[in-house]
């Protein structure tokens, strides 16, 4: 939710230099935010519900390897899926939920096949213990945990689209240095190419955020580029070409007196700022 404030300030300054802004793009300013924080507060309530739905959940039995073998031969349509944790060499059965404690190290490399003859679901974890499944099994039947999901998805699309057009705006009209620009633009990318990185992003931004505040303040390293003070768009200059001449704004006063000058005022010959007009030279009429 911290990123809505710098980034409508930056679009607002943007749009007020260049009228392509388009004023409907700031909807995505507030979108992206607004659905993370909004899946992040119903993940956070689906997660504390699920997880009191797996405290109430009656103990797991326990059941032999040869009895679980005979229901797979006589009965594989009793079975949803099949567990299996290799390293203490243990099964998790679901539906008529059960676990195998011991099975014998021979029969682990059977297990698959077996399963696979008789159509039953199955997957191999290298460690883990009896009640992991169940637990998967809580969450992914939570409505609210989906709820959350289908939000996660429209709000990175929203992120990336704000950060960027924002971010890109701002630097062609010369709020931001090509450096900064190009980063926002990244970090708007990165919430969907990185998203299991979460610390990496939120680090980036906070940076990002921290300079634009500096900026916001004139106290962003290197100085505020000069767009900020002129009050209108200074692109900056292309790659191999020249900078522009002309004289930046200041807001230092010059000091001095000054007299007015009538527009159609010449100045005299000899003075300091004059200099004497050439004559018309005649043209010569061709016969």
């Amino acid at each position: 939710m911290l990123l809505v404030g710098p980034l409508l300030y930056l679009f607002r300054a943007a749009r007020a230099r260049n009228a392509r802004v388009q004023a409907v793009m700031v909807g995505f300013v507030f979108i992206g935010p607004i659905l993370l924080a909004a899946a992040g507060i119903v993940q956070g309530a689906g997660v504390t519900k699920a997880a009191s739905d797996f405290v109430r959940l009656p103990p797991e039995q326990t059941r032999s390897f040869s009895e679980f073998r005979s229901q797979v031969a006589h009965d594989p349509n009793g079975i949803d899926r099949v567990t299996i944790y290799t390293e203490p060499n243990s099964l998790e059965v679901q539906r008529t939920v059960y676990t195998v404690q011991r099975y014998p190290d021979k029969a682990e490399s059977r297990l698959p096949g077996d399963l696979d003859k008789a159509e039953i679901s199955h997957d191999s974890h290298s460690d883990g213990a009896a009640g992991d499944a169940r637990a998967v099994h809580v969450t992914d039947s939570s409505g609210a945990l989906k709820a959350a999901q289908g939000l996660v998805v429209p709000g990175l699309l929203g992120l990336v689209v704000g950060m960027a057009y924002v971010s890109l705006q701002a630097l062609r009209a010369g709020l931001l240095t090509r450096f900064v620009g190009s980063f926002g633009v990244a970090l708007g990318v990165a919430a969907i190419f990185i998203p299991p990185l979460v610390m990496l992003p939120a680090v980036l931004w906070a940076g990002f955020l921290a300079y634009l505040g500096l900026l916001f303040l004139g106290r962003a390293p290197g100085g505020r580029p000069p767009a900020w003070d002129a009050g209108e768009a200074i692109p900056w200059p292309k790659p191999g070409e020249a900078e522009s001449s002309a004289p930046r704004p200041s807001r230092d006063a010059i000091q001095g007196e000054a007299t007015e000058v009538p527009a159609s005022a010449e100045p005299a010959e000899g003075s300091p700022g004059g200099a004497p007009r050439s004559g018309r030279r005649k043209r010569k009429r061709r016969r």
